[in-house]
């Protein structure tokens, strides 16, 4: 009976024990925290217009993480590119059940005026005033010399379908058009097309409209470095002739033999 007893009172003194060390983690347990925004950054944080940026974050200890500006929930950790065509300060909310904390970071967007340097080291010869079209594009970029003395235009005799189009807008898809039915190399169009200029790979042979705009915006200003001769424009007028111009007075030729020997000078658009 005294040994039963004597259990008794250890079991009794192990509860109490155990009890009061359960108390004692209860009153010192920290309290929940709230999440840890470990990064939240742009890269590039300047852009020209028409670029990206790339958001990058990282968070701890978030049940929900969101950015602003359009871009909605996101994971913990994370990258997303950004096309913003003003300066835009992007704010990572991060959130769980002790709270919210935020981070912010902010796109610089530098645009351009007409006879700026652009991008790829050229003119700027068109402000369209916003973005649009597919591919979405504002400004036209002249290279900043010329590519050719002497190209021809190409092909002659043969009538390039879709390499017609003489609007501010249309040299692009002029020059695709032109290298696809014409296999002649070192043409003006190609020439253009496989120019790789200032980190840039996108050129083109401007239309007959974007080919003035270059005369009236930039070599009427005594800027580019464009000498008084003829030019080629990716325009074709008929089989056997395109539209050329002559920079030393502004005239445009809708009948310049595609064998004619011309200049080029290349634009882009972004």
């Amino acid at each position: 009976m005294k040994r039963r007893k004597i259990n008794y009172l250890k079991f009794l003194s192990l509860f109490f024990a155990i009890a009061a060390l359960v108390s004692i983690a209860g009153c010192t347990g920290a309290p929940p925290t709230t999440p840890l925004i470990n990064s939240f950054s742009a890269y590039p944080s300047t852009i020209n217009e028409g670029e990206s940026s790339t958001l990058s974050w990282s968070v701890t200890d978030a049940t929900s993480v969101t950015i602003d500006n359009a871009i909605g929930s996101v994971a913990l950790t994370g990258t997303t590119a950004v096309n913003p065509t003003t300066n835009t300060t992007y704010t990572l909310t991060a959130t769980n059940s002790a709270g919210s904390v935020t981070a912010a970071t902010t796109v610089v967007v530098s645009s351009y005026a007409l006879l700026d340097i652009g991008p790829a080291g050229g003119y700027i010869f068109y402000d369209k005033g916003s973005y649009s079209g597919n591919p979405s594009w504002r400004y036209l970029e002249a290279a900043p010399s010329d590519q050719s003395l002497n190209a021809v235009w190409g092909c002659d005799g043969i009538e390039i379908s879709g390499a017609d189009g003489t609007a501010v807008g249309t040299g692009e898809q002029n020059t695709i058009d032109i290298e696809a039915g014409c296999a002649t190399a070192d043409t003006a169009a190609d020439i253009c097309a496989n120019l790789s200029l200032g980190g840039y790979s996108d050129w083109f042979l401007p239309s007959k409209d974007e080919l003035n705009l270059m005369y009236t915006n930039l070599k009427a200003q005594g800027v580019g470095g464009f000498t008084d001769s003829y030019y080629w424009s990716s325009s074709e007028s008929y089989n056997i002739a395109a539209y050329g111009q002559n920079f030393s007075n502004g005239t445009q030729n809708a009948s310049a033999g595609k064998y004619t020997p011309l200049r080029v000078r290349a634009v882009r658009a972004f």
